[in-house]
Parts: structure tokens; C-alpha cells; sequence
């Protein structure tokens, strides 16, 4: 998990924190990306977008990617992992997926962006 800034409360991090402590469920969960491991480029797509609101036109902007590139990145995930990020349910679950790969990866695996 990234260090907390000076100003950051315990209310700013308590998913965060939840997700820090090990449970039966935390493997599984995390493990729901394990079919795009091996494609950075997807998982980042997949956290530009949950960063920017589901924005499309500002992920593209800010991958330097056409919006139809973006679509096409995340049907792709969709196809690889079964979560659909437009979908709230999976959007969560993406959101804890990548929380908890971040903070059990022994080098923070993390990419750019909150999540």
C-alpha cells in the first residue's frame, strides 16, 4: 500500500486498511485478474478509467490512446476476466482486486492512479 499522506485520515484509507488484512477471500479476489497478469496494458487501462470516473475521453487523453482504443482494451479484459468496469458490481470488485494485488505484491505493484 502506498504511504499515506501527512494530512490523510483513518476515514481516507479505511477500505484500504480492510483490504490490508489477510481473509479467506482475500486470494480469490485478488486473483480474479490473474488472466491479465501478464498484460500491462490491460490493467492499466483498467485503472485509468476507475481513477478517472469512467471518463473515457479523459482516460484516452491521458494514455495518449484513441476512446475506441480504450473500449476495445476493456471488452478485451471483460473477455479475459469476466468483470465488466461499466458495471458498479464489477467495478468494485475490480477496485479491491487491484487494492489487493497492490498491497501483497512484494514490490507494491502498482501502477499509476489511485488504484
Amino acid at each position: 500500500m502506498s504511504p499515506a499522506p501527512a494530512d490523510c485520515r483513518p476515514d481516507d484509507v479505511l477500505l484500504e486498511f480492510h483490504l490490508s488484512r489477510p481473509g479467506p477471500s482475500s486470494h480469490r479476489m485478488a486473483a480474479l485478474l490473474d488472466p491479465v497478469t501478464d498484460r500491462p496494458e490491460l490493467l492499466l487501462t483498467l485503472r485509468t478509467p476507475l481513477a478517472q470516473h469512467q471518463d473515457r475521453r479523459r482516460t484516452a487523453a491521458q494514455l495518449g490512446l484513441h476512446p475506441n482504443t480504450i473500449d476495445n482494451r476493456l471488452a478485451r479484459l471483460a473477455e479475459l476476466t469476466g468483470l465488466d468496469p461499466s458495471s458498479s458490481r464489477d467495478a468494485a470488485l475490480a477496485i479491491a482486486a487491484l487494492l489487493l494485488r497492490d498491497t501483497h505484491h512484494p514490490c507494491g505493484g502498482r501502477g499509476p492512479g489511485p488504484f
